[in-house]
């Protein structure tokens, strides 16, 4: 495919997304009178862990309350999975890019529903797949060698040190503060040998042509996220994500950027493909599940005010005219023998 943005595998001292190809516009958008799109195209704990706090329709975790700021109810369960898929997508198929090899622990932190460290069991039977996350989501049914903890990122491991042949997390940007911390604790508890994968997106939206800007619903709403993330002590950290690991010691640090459309818009058939995968991870249930709990904590909106910003946010990313995308970071580590 011509038009296929190129996965940057960059060194550390370059800046990754300048090789990137800019994204060519589908002329076919404006064949109809619509400027939307037609998605007919598309494709064991305790009991008081469950005990979910309810703010403003939404539910969020319980346990370490406030330490992740995104909710884990039934539809953010649903824009997870689709995330998931996305990433499939976006990796042309595989669950990571580390080039493992028969590992025999593998760690997935913040696992949410699941979905991943299920499919990695499947793919590597002769592997125990652990995941852990702040919230009990997960299906009760799922592979023998696949098991759930609930446990905190950011609280002391209790897992042995060189234990892990392969360490992933993905879309931990709201959930951890400390990255230095973290990346020490995947640096101990990762055998010699093995691999750490961490997968994030930056805080910025992008345009090739100009047509996301100032004076749009979702300019104001990315940049309040930005902000009200940013006091509320998250970092923007996609793009840091290969120094942070190689300050901890890891080795053969790899950087993957890749440029993700939100909506169908691209000429391009797998970037169009990732566009309605986005599109149905954006919703207006989808916006909320950011914006909700980061407004009314940080910007004293009400929640009517958010789901007026949100709803206004969704139809800019709907507009056929408005070519907005964000770049995804896949970094791969090994830790030296």
């Amino acid at each position: 495919m011509s038009d296929d943005p190129k996965s940057s595998e960059s060194s550390l001292e370059s800046h990754p997304e300048a090789h990137l190809t800019p994204i060519a516009a589908d002329p076919a958008l404006y064949d109809t009178d619509s400027n939307d799109y037609d998605m007919n195209e598309t494709f064991s704990v305790t009991s008081s862990v469950f005990e979910f706090r309810c703010e403003n329709g939404r539910t969020y975790h319980r346990y370490k309350d406030g330490a992740y700021v995104l909710p884990n109810d039934e539809a953010e369960k649903d824009r997870l999975d689709a995330i998931h898929h996305l990433y499939l997508v976006l990796l042309d198929g595989k669950l990571c890019l580390a080039p493992i090899e028969s590992p025999k622990r593998i760690l997935d932190v913040g696992t949410g529903t699941g979905i991943w460290a299920i499919e990695m069991a499947d793919a590597y039977t002769e592997a125990t797949v652990i995941g852990t996350d702040l919230s009990p989501i997960q299906p009760e049914w799922v592979p023998e060698n696949c098991m759930f903890e609930i446990d905190d990122a950011e609280s002391e491991w209790t897992y042995p040190p060189d234990h892990f042949d392969f360490i992933h997390s993905r879309h931990l940007a709201q959930s951890i503060k400390d990255w230095d911390l973290y990346a020490s604790q995947l640096f101990r508890h990762t055998k010699p040998g093995g691999y750490v994968e961490l997968a994030e997106h930056d805080y910025t939206l992008y345009s090739d042509d100009g047509t996301y800007r100032p004076g749009l619903a979702l300019y104001r709403y990315m940049s309040l996220i930005s902000e009200a993330a940013l006091t509320a002590g998250f970092s923007d950290i996609a793009p840091r994500m290969g120094r942070l690991l190689q300050g901890a010691g890891f080795v053969d640090v790899k950087i993957a950027v890749k440029k993700l459309p939100w909506a169908p818009w691209a000429q391009d058939e797998k970037l169009k493909e990732l566009g309605y995968w986005s599109l149905l991870g954006l919703s207006n249930v989808a916006f909320e599940a950011f914006g909700m709990a980061l407004f009314t904590r940080y910007h004293n909106f009400k929640p009517d005010e958010v789901k007026e910003l949100c709803e206004a946010a969704r139809k800019d990313v709907w507009d056929k005219r408005v070519h907005a995308y964000h770049l995804h970071y896949v970094v791969t580590a090994r830790k030296p023998e």
